[in-house]
């Protein structure tokens, strides 16, 4: 497994935040009437609940960075101080 980044988890969130709209939409729930930090809150515990999402999001940003729609992460020189 490839350390996981900010990148990763943003895609992870992502793929979460549509996961719950489409939950909403299903149920016949209008987003316009649902506040975006309960989305948002929505997310972050779907993220919780279903850890594949992280490996998915992995996957699909190691694929972004492969077709180079994404920079990979620089490598970083780390203090010795």
């Amino acid at each position: 497994m490839t350390h996981m980044n900010g990148a990763v988890m943003t895609l992870a969130r992502w793929h979460a935040r549509q996961a719950v709209k489409r939950e909403l939409y299903a149920q016949g729930i209008k987003l316009a009437h649902v506040e975006a930090s309960e989305i948002t809150r929505k997310a972050n515990q779907y993220v919780e609940d279903h850890p594949e999402i992280i490996a998915f999001a992995t996957e699909r940003y190691q694929d972004l960075v492969k077709r180079g729609v994404l920079r990979a992460p620089r490598k970083r020189k780390l203090c010795s101080t």
